[in-house]
């Protein structure tokens, strides 16, 4: 009898072992589906299909104008945004308003200033999804502003890979562009309007 409690603590001293033991494989068995590690599918610019246009208010119009070079980088799993990233370059100079004279105002040094800043960046570490579709969390760059931006976006399966779509507005201002006589609003408007269609191939 005076061993009793002895063997009593022994049994359940195994029994906590085992059950501990099984724990891993009780909980891998109801973790949701979906855990494991994928890596994102890597996209990136297709050589043609593709489009960067923004609109602005010159004296009470509302004009229009385009950048001809830029490039795109997707890394894309439908599954889990948070592990999905998006990084764009434009090149500055390659900006086309329909107007040479335009042109040249835009890229000087009080406006996008082309020479000291050729290109302007948008990075995004993340995409998250919202009741419209998906945003990408990221950092716009301009002129050597850096400022947060969250950049809507539709991405739709396309036959040479994906298309990424969307539109959003930025305020010149926020990032230097115009400086002196261009700070006024009075004849170009502080809003401008970003709209974008992407086509995309998976990268070789």
């Amino acid at each position: 009898m005076s061993n009793y409690p002895i063997v009593i603590l022994a049994t359940l001293s195994l029994a906590g072992t085992a059950i501990a033991a099984d724990k891993p494989a009780a909980m891998l068995a109801g973790a949701p589906k979906g855990t494991t590690a994928v890596a994102a599918t890597k996209y990136v610019q297709s050589a043609a299909g593709s489009s960067l246009v923004f609109g602005f208010d010159q004296a009470g119009a509302a004009s229009e104008g385009s950048f001809k070079k830029f490039s795109t980088v997707l890394n894309y799993d439908e599954k889990n945004l948070a592990a999905s990233s998006l990084n764009v370059t434009v090149q500055i100079d390659s900006i086309d308003t329909q107007d040479a004279d335009r042109d040249t105002t835009l890229k000087s040094a009080d406006l996008l200033d082309s020479q000291k800043h050729p290109t302007a960046t948008f990075v995004a570490r993340s995409l998250e999804k919202t009741a419209s579709g998906v945003e990408a969390v990221g950092k716009l760059t301009l002129r050597d502003v850096t400022r947060d931006l969250r950049l809507p976006l539709t991405i739709k399966p396309a036959a040479s890979g994906l298309e990424l779509a969307g539109a959003t507005a930025i305020r010149r201002l926020d990032y230097g562009v115009g400086q002196g006589d261009w700070k006024s609003t009075e004849s170009v408007g502080d809003e401008i309007k970003l709209t974008y269609k992407v086509s995309l191939v998976k990268a070789k």
